[in-house]
Formats: C-alpha cells, sequence, structure tokens
C-alpha cells in the first residue's frame, strides 16, 4: 500500500462502466461515484470518488491478488490495523474497507482513504519557490505526527518524500505502514531481520544491513533527510550504493569518532569508515544558502552521525525554530504493545493472513463484527473448558478421528490416536460399531466471562490464534466446517474443536502463543483453566 508504489496517473474514466470494473465483485461499489483514476502501481489502482453517503471526497484504493506473496500481504495487514489504531490529524486516515463477498475466497480488498492531492516528493519537484514559511510548517507537522507514532511506540521505518501526502493547503500527512513496528522502548533496542528505509533516507547505523539494534532515531534521521530536501529541492545523499551514501554523508557531517562508528551495524561498512582519513564536517551555510540559521542548527541535530545525540520528536518540535507556531502538548497516547502485533512473531501461511485481515476488516462493519463476536466467543468457551490433562476431550478427539470420515463429516488429520497415547480400549466399542456414535461425551460447554479485561480486539486474536492451530491440528478450514458465520452445531463439530482446544493448550509451549508461567494468552485471556 505504499505511496510509492502507485504513480500519480490522472486518466477520466466512464461513469457508466467505472463501478463495474473498479468494484468488479464488491456489492458496496454502488455507495461511491468514481470519477477518475489518480494512481497505478504494483498493488494495484488508486481512483478518486464521491462517497454517496457523506459526500465526502474520498480515495479508493483497489489492492489486488492479496494473497499472491504472503509477505506482501503480511505487509498490507500490518498497515491496515496501524492506521485503524493510529488516528491523528498528520497521519493518514483510512475511513472504510469494503466487505469481502467471501472470507474464504476473497482476492481483493478496497480501502477507502481520505483524499490527499500529492505528496511531498511532487511537491518539490514541482515547486522552486517554496518560502522559508512552507519550509516550518512542513516540518512542524512532520515532526508532530511522528511524536504521536513515537508515543504510541511505534517505529515507522520508511519515511521519505513520498510516503508524505500532502493538499494544496499544505497540509502533509504521513503515510505507508507496511514497514512499521511497534517498539520496546528507548532504552530496548529493537532488533528487526528485514528491509528498512530506502537508501538516502536510512540513518547511517543501518547502512548496508537489513537487520541490527536501532530505535525511533532511524525515523529522525529520515526527517532531517526529509527537511534537507525541502530546503534544497533535490535529495541530501542520493548515493547509488552504500559506500556512495557514506561517502556523501561524511563528505557533510565529517568522519565519525571511533564509538560511534563500531555503533554501525555492517562490518564492511565500520572497516570503511575507520579507513577514511581524518575528514572535517562542512559548514553547513555553505550546503544550505540562504536559509534560516535556526532551522540549520535543527537540521544538524536531526543529522547527527551519533544516534543517540539526535533529538527525539518531541524534543525538536520545542526547538526555537518553531518559535509562533503553537506548543504540541504532552499526548499521553497508550502504547500500542507488541501483543497487538502477535502475527509478527510467527510465519504464517495464506490462510492465516486471509483469516486476520478479515478480522481487520470486521472492524468497519459493526453489525457483521457482532456476529463474529458471538462464534468467537463460543471458540473461546470450548478453548477455556478443555486443557491437555481432559480425558474426555482426548476420547472425543480419537472418536472423531476414527469415525469422522465414514459419518461424512470432516475428519481431523490421522494420527492423533497415537499422539495422545490413549488405550484403544477406550474407543473398541464405538470401532466395533464402524458409524460414528449417535451420542459423543458431553462436553459441557460454559459462557465465558466477558468483561473489561477481555476486549472484542483480544478475543478476536484469540480466535485468529485458534483458528491457525486449530486448522494445523485437524487438516480442515474453519469455515469449511463451521460456515462463514462460526455457528457450529452436531456433536461431531463439538467434539473436534473441543479436542482442538486441547491439542491447543498441549502445544502452548511450543507455539509461542502462550505465557507458560502464567499459561495466559499473551493477549491476557487465559486458555486453560
Amino acid at each position: 500500500m505504499a505511496a510509492a508504489d502507485v504513480q500519480p496517473v490522472r486518466d477520466n474514466i466512464s461513469t457508466e462502466d467505472a463501478p463495474s470494473s473498479f468494484f468488479h465483485g464488491c456489492s458496496e461499489g454502488k455507495r461511491f461515484t468514481v470519477q477518475e483514476v489518480i494512481g497505478k502501481g504494483s498493488y494495484g489502482t488508486v481512483c478518486a470518488a464521491i462517497d454517496n453517503a457523506t459526500g465526502e471526497k474520498v480515495a479508493i484504493k483497489r489492492i489486488q491478488n492479496v494473497f499472491d506473496n504472503v509477505a506482501d500481504a503480511t505487509r498490507i495487514l500490518r498497515e491496515i490495523k496501524l492506521l485503524r489504531i493510529l488516528k491523528h490529524p498528520d497521519v493518514v486516515d483510512i475511513k472504510h474497507i469494503m466487505l469481502p463477498p467471501d472470507p474464504r475466497t476473497f482476492k481483493d480488498i478496497f480501502v477507502v482513504f481520505e483524499l490527499m492531492e500529492s505528496d511531498l516528493h511532487t511537491v518539490i519537484g514541482a515547486n522552486d519557490d517554496l518560502t522559508a514559511d512552507h519550509h516550518k510548517v512542513f516540518l512542524y507537522q512532520l515532526l508532530r505526527g511522528l511524536a504521536f507514532i513515537h508515543e504510541t511506540g511505534v517505529l515507522h521505518r520508511d519515511l521519505k518524500p513520498k510516503n508524505i501526502l500532502a493538499n494544496s493547503n499544505c497540509k502533509l500527512k504521513i503515510c505507508d505502514f507496511g514497514l512499521a513496528r511497534p517498539f520496546l522502548g528507548e532504552e530496548t533496542p529493537t532488533a528487526w531481520t528485514d528491509y528498512v528505509a530506502t537508501r538516502w533516507y536510512r540513518a547511517p547505523e543501518l547502512l548496508g544491513c537489513f537487520y541490527g539494534h536501532y530505535s525511533q532515531a532511524v525515523d529522525i534521521w529520515s526527517i532531517g533527510c526529509i527537511f534537507a530536501e525541502t530546503l534544497l529541492g533535490k535529495p541530501l545523499f542520493p548515493g547509488k550504493d552504500t559506500v556512495a551514501q557514506l561517502h556523501l554523508i561524511t563528505d557533510l557531517l565529517g568522519k565519525p569518532s571511533h564509538a560511534v562508528i563500531e555503533q554501525i551495524c555492517n562490518q564492511k561498512a565500520r572497516n570503511f569508515l575507520h579507513a577514511l582519513p581524518p575528514k572535517p564536517a562542512r559548514p553547513f551555510e555553505n550546503k544550505f544558502r540562504n536559509s534560516d540559521r535556526l532551522a540549520l542548527d535543527l537540521i544538524h541535530q536531526l543529522l547527527s552521525f551519533d544516534a543517540a545525540s539526535r533529538p527525539s520528536a518531541t524534543q525538536a518540535l520545542k526547538h526555537p525554530y518553531f518559535q509562533g507556531l503553537p506548543e504540541v502538548s504532552a499526548m499521553n497516547c497508550p502504547l500500542i504493545g507488541r501483543s497487538q502485533f502477535e502475527f509478527e512473531m510467527h510465519k504464517l501461511t495464506e490462510l492465516d493472513v486471509r483469516n486476520l485481515i478479515y478480522l481487520e476488516v470486521l472492524n468497519y462493519h459493526p453489525n457483521m463484527q457482532a456476529q463474529y463476536q458471538a462464534s468467537t466467543c463460543r471458540l473461546a468457551a470450548l478453548n477455556s473448558q478443555f486443557d491437555n490433562n481432559n480425558e474426555d476431550v482426548k476420547r472425543q478427539f480419537i472418536m472423531a478421528e476414527q469415525f469422522g470420515s465414514a459419518a461424512g463429516r470432516p475428519a481431523p488429520a490421522a494420527g492423533f490416536a497415537a499422539q495422545w497415547k490413549q488405550p484403544q480400549s477406550m474407543i473398541g466399542s464405538h470401532k466395533a460399531a464402524g458409524a460414528m456414535p449417535q451420542q459423543l461425551p458431553a462436553y459441557r460447554p460454559v459462557e465465558p466471562s466477558i468483561g473489561a479485561a477481555m476486549t472484542l480486539a483480544a478475543v478476536q486474536e484469540q480466535h485468529a490464534v485458534m483458528t491457525m492451530k486449530y486448522q494445523a491440528a485437524v487438516g480442515t478450514d474453519l469455515y469449511g466446517l463451521a460456515g462463514a458465520g462460526g455457528t457450529l452445531t452436531g456433536h461431531h463439530s463439538a467434539a473436534v474443536l473441543a479436542a482442538a482446544a486441547a491439542a491447543l493448550a498441549a502445544q502452548r509451549t511450543a507455539s509461542g502463543y502462550y505465557n507458560g508461567a502464567s499459561e495466559e494468552y499473551s493477549g491476557g485471556i487465559p486458555l486453560t483453566r
């Protein structure tokens, strides 16, 4: 969903055939009147439209073939999840996501954003008459938005002009959270193992590596590069590779100290910097001619080679450069904990990501969400009733394995009788009958206690985890067994799900989804009694 992946275009399209083509397979399309295509890229097509329900101008992004690549689908999941949570005037807003026609088979998703006219990359390239006031207001908004993002405990990790949306009234909004991650705090650097930030805007401590220990200071460096680009009208460090990038940075900032060089992740980059002859910093006045003295002082701080010396976004907003602009008060934002992004800790399948994206879409459809919550509570009740020491559950699981196929119902994958090591005498009489018994042992479902500690989001997260493990245990699609609404009926489905609940509890240590000390799901919901 990156702004950089959608190139701006302006194509008028027929109002007669636009809805049928653009909204193919989506019944909600009739709510919107498409006006023109404003962007096309690797992720899909963006159209400007009118929301007929509100009269508001919106941008609708159709992301096609979402699940062709699980990594890309996970990035989309991450972004729509974060943008649902990060509500702020300086962050782009998702207004709606259209409900897929079938949660089991949908391929495309339609995301409705607020409409923005352009991006900062285009603004800088098309305007050579930006004033000092423009520069100041732009940076103020970027730092204010970033301060909010960091206060919630999130690193953006891919800030660049193309990921800053812009309007003709000088309003900016940060977008593209596909590479964003929650972090534990400044004192606990975070290690990630994938791509971060376009090279030109990547902090020096990350050059030459796709992983490392770092903090919110990497976003501050990117903001410094963006600010410099607004002053110069062109990128500050447009290196063609890592070596060229380091040359450009040291030409301006000078050779860093030995201690700072040792903070660089990449060994080759460290060796290169150590081998450089002494090089003094270049006066910023020579690089940024006719720029405000206070602006240069601030950019010097933002572009400190030493990550520990860079100010936070909140600290930068207190710089005298912003005198006369409204003071940004303390935000006191609730942290987005890693428990809300449990999926980041595991290798997901296409089905896993599909289920999680569908859960996110339901946040924009309260009625459907309520129905889904009811079925989720049913699953939670089954899960809380049975643990891996429940002999009745084990017996039910074996019976379902032995007789499920004969009864014409989905059966668990073979081999679980051996896994549970149950004596065959426990099921001998049923096995001799050669058919599914009419009455399975009672599973005694109980209603879970749903209170403040068990939020809807937490219940949904638990459901997603259960879905993954259930499917692994019994080799059956949850929706194929229970239907799209998740309603469970019949003794067989009850037995299988009860047994799956036991399997979940038995696998809690190996799966990483559970806290072994407290036997609680990381979202805070007890899974065993």
